[in-house]
């Protein structure tokens, strides 16, 4: 399980240690000077969300992804009936039982993929005072669902930092 601080608990170790903090920041100044990096007229720092290439369609909690689990399981058994009734038919059907395999195909990998994670997954924990399970995400459980102005997307946290120059 991967453990992050919440953002009360950095800043608290920020505003605990005001000298330390304000000599690391000159530093990494220092060192974006050093590089290039800076305009001498503006500098600034921000949060921002970016997209990851995560589905938002593969998330969930544990107990959630089960049940797709479950659900994809008895969409397959439905296609193989259909596929199977469809095989006793003349061929005119053999349109229709053809993208009945592919069902079985495409749905076949999608089962395969969210029982994997869910044999090899321990819940995600939120970082509240009374943790509760977040959701997971199959193609890429280190990204997390927000809100953005636009929609919510699966995505990760960052920092940018700009100046005039750059």
């Amino acid at each position: 399980m991967r453990l992050v601080p919440h953002f009360t608990s950095i800043a608290s170790f920020v505003s605990s240690y005001p000298d330390v903090i304000e000599s690391v920041f000159e530093n990494v100044l220092l060192v974006c000077e050093e590089q290039g990096l800076l305009g001498n007229e503006l500098f600034a720092i921000d949060g921002c969300k970016m997209s990851s290439n995560a589905a938002k369609e593969r998330s969930g909690t544990l107990d959630e992804l089960s049940q797709k689990r479950e659900k994809i399981q008895r969409q397959i058994k439905h296609c193989m009936k259909e596929h199977k009734r469809l095989g006793r038919r003349k061929p005119k059907d053999r349109e229709r039982k053809d993208q009945v395999e592919q069902a079985i195909d495409t749905l076949g990998k999608h089962f395969e993929k969210i029982d994997k994670f869910l044999k090899t997954a321990a819940p995600r924990m939120g970082q509240a005072k009374k943790p509760k399970e977040v959701k997971s995400n199959i193609t890429d459980n280190e990204s997390g669902k927000m809100l953005t102005s636009k929609g919510t997307i699966q995505g990760y946290n960052g920092v940018a930092a700009v100046d005039k120059k750059h």
